[in-house]
Protein backbone atom coordinates (compact mmCIF):
# COMPACT_ATOMS: atom_id res chain seq x y z
CA UNK A 1 0.00 0.00 0.00
CA UNK A 2 0.91 3.64 -0.58
CA UNK A 3 -0.26 6.80 0.31
CA UNK A 4 -2.61 9.17 -1.83
CA UNK A 5 -3.87 12.30 -0.89
CA UNK A 6 -6.74 14.30 -2.16
CA UNK A 7 -5.85 18.15 -4.27
CA UNK A 8 -9.17 18.99 -2.82
CA UNK A 9 -9.10 18.08 0.42
CA UNK A 10 -5.79 17.46 1.60
CA UNK A 11 -6.72 13.87 3.60
CA UNK A 12 -4.56 10.88 2.97
CA UNK A 13 -5.58 7.69 1.39
CA UNK A 14 -3.82 4.28 1.58
CA UNK A 15 -4.65 1.41 -1.04
CA UNK A 16 -2.24 -0.24 -4.01
CA UNK A 17 -4.17 2.21 -6.42
CA UNK A 18 -6.19 5.55 -6.67
CA UNK A 19 -9.40 4.93 -5.51
CA UNK A 20 -12.66 5.98 -8.37
CA UNK A 21 -13.56 9.13 -5.29
CA UNK A 22 -11.76 9.94 -2.29
CA UNK A 23 -13.10 8.12 0.39
CA UNK A 24 -13.45 11.69 2.88
CA UNK A 25 -14.85 14.38 0.80
CA UNK A 26 -16.08 12.48 -2.21
CA UNK A 27 -13.77 14.40 -5.01
CA UNK A 28 -13.34 12.40 -8.33
CA UNK A 29 -10.46 10.15 -8.39
CA UNK A 30 -8.34 12.31 -10.48
CA UNK A 31 -7.82 14.34 -7.81
CA UNK A 32 -6.14 11.68 -5.74
CA UNK A 33 -2.24 12.13 -6.28
CA UNK A 34 0.80 9.78 -4.78
CA UNK A 35 2.09 11.76 -1.84
CA UNK A 36 4.66 12.36 -3.02
CA UNK A 37 3.24 14.93 -6.06
CA UNK A 38 0.61 16.05 -3.70
CA UNK A 39 0.64 20.18 -3.30
CA UNK A 40 -0.20 21.68 0.35
CA UNK A 41 -2.58 24.89 -0.92
CA UNK A 42 -3.14 26.46 3.11
CA UNK A 43 -4.49 29.25 3.09
CA UNK A 44 -5.87 31.22 -0.45
CA UNK A 45 -5.01 34.50 -1.13
CA UNK A 46 -7.78 35.68 -2.63
CA UNK A 47 -10.34 38.89 -3.36
CA UNK A 48 -12.79 40.12 -1.03
CA UNK A 49 -15.77 38.76 -3.26
CA UNK A 50 -14.11 34.84 -3.44
CA UNK A 51 -13.46 35.09 0.40
CA UNK A 52 -17.44 36.58 1.00
CA UNK A 53 -18.07 33.48 -1.18
CA UNK A 54 -16.06 31.34 0.56
CA UNK A 55 -17.75 32.60 3.80
CA UNK A 56 -20.61 31.86 2.73
CA UNK A 57 -20.51 28.26 1.19
CA UNK A 58 -18.66 27.44 5.00
CA UNK A 59 -22.38 28.34 6.32
CA UNK A 60 -23.75 26.08 3.31
CA UNK A 61 -21.78 23.06 4.31
CA UNK A 62 -22.04 23.26 8.20
CA UNK A 63 -25.87 23.62 7.62
CA UNK A 64 -25.77 20.25 5.39
CA UNK A 65 -23.13 18.97 7.90
CA UNK A 66 -25.46 19.38 10.91
CA UNK A 67 -28.69 18.51 8.84
CA UNK A 68 -27.20 15.21 7.86
CA UNK A 69 -26.00 13.70 11.00
CA UNK A 70 -29.52 14.90 12.37
CA UNK A 71 -31.07 13.27 9.78
CA UNK A 72 -28.87 9.80 10.34
CA UNK A 73 -29.83 9.70 14.41
CA UNK A 74 -33.46 10.23 12.88
CA UNK A 75 -33.13 7.50 10.25
CA UNK A 76 -36.21 4.76 10.20
CA UNK A 77 -33.53 2.00 9.12
CA UNK A 78 -29.69 1.87 8.35
CA UNK A 79 -29.73 2.17 4.73
CA UNK A 80 -30.90 6.06 5.44
CA UNK A 81 -28.59 5.78 8.19
CA UNK A 82 -26.02 4.70 6.51
CA UNK A 83 -26.31 7.43 3.54
CA UNK A 84 -27.15 10.17 5.85
CA UNK A 85 -24.01 9.37 8.11
CA UNK A 86 -21.67 9.55 4.76
CA UNK A 87 -22.83 12.02 3.75
CA UNK A 88 -22.74 14.36 7.04
CA UNK A 89 -19.24 13.27 6.75
CA UNK A 90 -18.37 14.61 3.35
CA UNK A 91 -19.90 17.97 4.06
CA UNK A 92 -18.54 18.07 7.05
CA UNK A 93 -14.64 17.54 5.16
CA UNK A 94 -16.18 19.98 3.13
CA UNK A 95 -16.24 22.19 5.60
CA UNK A 96 -13.08 21.83 7.19
CA UNK A 97 -11.60 22.28 3.31
CA UNK A 98 -12.98 25.79 3.21
CA UNK A 99 -11.54 26.30 6.82
CA UNK A 100 -8.33 25.68 5.90
CA UNK A 101 -8.14 28.05 2.98
CA UNK A 102 -10.10 31.07 4.75
CA UNK A 103 -7.50 30.44 7.82
CA UNK A 104 -9.01 30.95 11.06
CA UNK A 105 -12.97 32.06 10.88
CA UNK A 106 -15.46 32.33 13.70
CA UNK A 107 -18.48 29.67 12.83
CA UNK A 108 -21.45 29.54 14.24
CA UNK A 109 -23.30 25.84 14.03
CA UNK A 110 -26.59 26.50 12.48
CA UNK A 111 -29.51 23.98 14.15
CA UNK A 112 -31.56 22.97 11.28
CA UNK A 113 -35.10 20.82 11.41
CA UNK A 114 -35.65 17.65 10.00
CA UNK A 115 -38.17 16.50 8.22
CA UNK A 116 -40.20 13.37 10.62
CA UNK A 117 -39.71 10.90 8.02
CA UNK A 118 -37.15 9.71 5.54
CA UNK A 119 -39.22 10.38 2.41
CA UNK A 120 -39.05 14.25 3.45
CA UNK A 121 -35.93 14.09 4.34
CA UNK A 122 -34.32 12.87 1.35
CA UNK A 123 -36.75 15.49 -0.77
CA UNK A 124 -35.44 18.22 1.99
CA UNK A 125 -31.68 16.68 1.35
CA UNK A 126 -32.60 17.29 -2.49
CA UNK A 127 -33.00 20.89 -1.59
CA UNK A 128 -29.87 21.46 0.32
CA UNK A 129 -27.93 19.98 -2.70
CA UNK A 130 -29.26 22.32 -5.43
CA UNK A 131 -28.63 25.02 -3.18
CA UNK A 132 -25.44 24.33 -3.24
CA UNK A 133 -24.69 23.43 -6.48
CA UNK A 134 -26.22 26.07 -8.05
CA UNK A 135 -24.05 28.35 -5.89
CA UNK A 136 -20.85 26.49 -5.86
CA UNK A 137 -21.56 27.05 -9.95
CA UNK A 138 -21.64 30.60 -10.08
CA UNK A 139 -18.67 30.99 -7.76
CA UNK A 140 -16.29 28.92 -10.06
CA UNK A 141 -17.33 31.14 -13.02
CA UNK A 142 -17.25 34.74 -10.75
CA UNK A 143 -13.91 33.70 -8.71
CA UNK A 144 -10.65 35.18 -10.34
CA UNK A 145 -8.13 32.30 -8.77
CA UNK A 146 -7.37 29.36 -10.31
CA UNK A 147 -7.85 27.42 -7.00
CA UNK A 148 -10.64 28.77 -6.08
CA UNK A 149 -12.27 27.85 -9.07
CA UNK A 150 -10.93 24.36 -8.83
CA UNK A 151 -12.63 23.67 -5.33
CA UNK A 152 -16.00 25.31 -6.17
CA UNK A 153 -15.93 23.14 -9.67
CA UNK A 154 -15.35 19.96 -7.69
CA UNK A 155 -17.51 20.80 -4.61
CA UNK A 156 -20.29 21.17 -7.20
CA UNK A 157 -19.60 17.77 -8.65
CA UNK A 158 -19.58 16.19 -5.72
CA UNK A 159 -22.81 17.57 -4.56
CA UNK A 160 -23.97 16.69 -7.55
CA UNK A 161 -23.65 13.11 -6.76
CA UNK A 162 -25.34 13.75 -3.29
CA UNK A 163 -28.36 15.05 -5.21
CA UNK A 164 -28.66 12.11 -7.42
CA UNK A 165 -28.36 10.00 -4.18
CA UNK A 166 -30.94 11.76 -2.26
CA UNK A 167 -33.20 11.38 -5.50
CA UNK A 168 -32.41 7.63 -5.39
CA UNK A 169 -33.98 7.54 -1.80
CA UNK A 170 -36.47 9.43 -1.91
Amino acid sequence: MKPWRCQICGETYLGDDSADRCPFCGAEGENLKSAAHYLDYGIVEMSQQSRKDCLHALDLENDNTVFYRKCAEAAENQISKAIFKRLGKQEAEHAELLEDMLGEVEVEMPDPDIPDNDFDRFAEANKHEKRAINFYLEVARRAPEPRVQQIFRALSDIEAEHLTMANTYK
